[in-house]
């Protein structure tokens, strides 16, 4: 009698919590999670099992997936990709108002960012790629910290709720959605510093003179040293990237790879969106 009573009490609580984000997917062993809930894990375990397949993600064929909401009302979730007790990677996942759900970015490398990441991911407050804050209070002093670059920002609430309305009227769906997806292309050239030479001082953007997405496809193919800059938080900061590649994902959704000066950790994100957020440059004569 006492270990049904204890079933009824329960076995609600860790649903609620589970619906609410406060506790990862893997975290509820002999629980049944929701219908919704094992179709996210189904999809992100798919988007995984592909990525695993390239040379730079090999360590995710045999690493753990543990999501968590990102917020209320966001509809989206983080999802860590844990190896031998390591975070190693991440994806960013979005609810698709038709259903489903759509990759919205994810990034492989630098354990000391992801895990500083996944250490504070209840306080990650993120708008997009180039909106992501963890808020901490360090010497009785709020910081905003940037978690991929793990530096201060100088930004402040008023900054993040123009991000916030900014981010509700922006629609998503820059990212692939189709399950079962296949990584149909994929390339990647050499890191180089993004402050090598900077262009962005002396050129105009690449943008307007791409047809479309194969543009900068052929230019990552023939070995171009190209950049990417973004302002972002009300243009308050502005950032570099080296490209270093791209993968393409249903001969349709490609996805660029971005690496700032932490060589170890690239990003993948959506062209379709990064054409909307910044510009791309050439690199300038040496």
């Amino acid at each position: 009698m006492k270990m049904k009573w204890l079933q009824l009490i329960v076995v609600p609580l860790l649903s609620s919590l589970l619906l609410s984000g406060l506790l990862p997917i893997h975290t509820l062993a002999g629980v049944n999670p929701p219908a919704e809930r094992a179709d996210l894990l189904e999809t992100a375990e798919h988007w995984k099992e592909q990525l695993a397949q390239q040379d730079q993600f090999q360590q995710w064929q045999a690493a753990k997936l543990s999501i968590s909401a990102l917020g209320p009302g966001t509809h989206s979730w983080l999802a860590l990709v844990t190896y031998e007790n390591e975070v190693i990677g991440y994806m960013i996942i979005h609810a698709l108002e038709q259903g489903g759900y759509e990759l919205g970015e994810y990034g492989v490398g630098d354990v000391a960012s992801l895990q500083y990441l996944a250490d504070n991911s209840n306080q990650l407050i993120y708008y997009g790629p180039f909106h992501s804050i963890i808020k901490q209070e360090i010497q009785q002093t709020v910081q905003y910290i940037e978690p991929f670059l793990q530096e201060a920002f100088p930004i402040d609430r008023t900054t993040i709720e123009q991000a916030a309305e900014h981010a509700a009227s922006t629609k998503k769906g820059h990212g692939t959605y189709k399950v079962p997806a296949l990584i149909t292309g994929a390339d990647a050239v050499a890191y180089f510093s993004p402050y090598a030479v900077m262009p962005w001082l002396t050129t105009k953007p690449l943008n307007n003179r791409f047809e479309d997405d194969t543009s900068i496809e052929v230019m990552i193919e023939l070995g171009s040293k190209l950049r990417y800059t973004t302002e972002s938080w009300n243009h308050t900061i502005f950032s570099v990237y080296a490209i270093t590649g791209y993968h393409e994902w249903n001969e349709f959704d490609l996805y660029i790879a971005l690496q700032d000066e932490n060589e170890s950790l690239t990003r993948f994100i959506p062209y379709e969106a990064l054409m909307l957020q910044g510009s791309f440059y050439d690199q300038a004569a040496d």
